[in-house]
């Protein structure tokens, strides 16, 4: 399907909570663990000439005006993502939902490229695509040094990054790097965890609420949510 720069396409999103203890049954249907990060939703729109924008899950520009460097950056994946048209990609922005990180950007999908919406194609189609481009530990190293590093992800430059993936025998680590970071603070640096199905198909993103049926979430326990 065809998109242009008019369009406005919503990211997928993890609707349904569980448990951190209750996620056995989607490890056993092969779905694979994501670190859950607080940060604000990013679509991150490249346009043909060269512009990059940056807008939020309601379908607005994102307040934040990102360094000259961190633009740099997200260009310099035109070439490694082979974008040469509209392209949009998935993300958060880690700076203004916590003072632990700042100027950082995870991305965990590709949505549009070069005009095309990817509909019917697997997750694990795409996010390959964007873990192929990633070199190394992505380190998140606290101003506090009350904890050491922390790799929570893949590097695609200084501060761009991408997740990893964490089957069943490698899920307690995601929890283990999340109660580390977040026990300085009394709210959570890192959120807990999304599972995914690998094999789940982009389905139309024209609403708020698509997607729901190939990733479910876990969080750590605030004031808000019990999971």
């Amino acid at each position: 399907m065809k998109v242009t720069e008019t369009h406005y396409i919503f990211p997928p999103r993890a609707e349904h909570c569980i448990p951190r203890n209750e996620v056995q049954p989607y490890f056993d249907l092969g779905w694979k663990a994501q670190i859950k990060y607080n940060d604000t939703r990013l679509l991150i729109k490249y346009l043909p000439n060269e512009k990059v924008e940056l807008w939020n899950r309601h379908g607005m520009r994102v307040s934040y005006t990102p360094p000259d460097t961190l633009i740099a950056q997200l260009n310099s994946l035109r070439d490694k993502l082979d974008i040469t048209d509209l392209t949009i990609l998935d993300g958060g922005l880690l700076d203004s939902k916590h003072q632990a990180i700042k100027d950082q950007i995870v991305v965990w999908d590709i949505l549009v490229q070069n005009g095309e919406h990817l509909l019917g194609t697997t997750y694990e189609e795409r996010f390959s695509r964007i873990r192929a481009i990633g070199a190394g530990s992505h380190p998140y190293t606290p101003n506090h040094k009350r904890h050491p590093t922390l790799d929570i992800g893949i590097s695609l430059t200084t501060d761009v990054f991408c997740p990893r993936w964490y089957d069943h025998t490698q899920y307690q680590q995601i929890w283990e790097i999340v109660q580390i970071a977040n026990a300085p603070f009394p709210t959570p640096v890192f959120e807990g965890c999304v599972l995914k199905d690998p094999t789940g198909q982009l389905q139309i993103g024209f609403k708020v609420k698509n997607n729901t049926s190939w990733q479910v979430k876990s969080r750590v326990t605030t004031g808000r949510h019990q999971f």
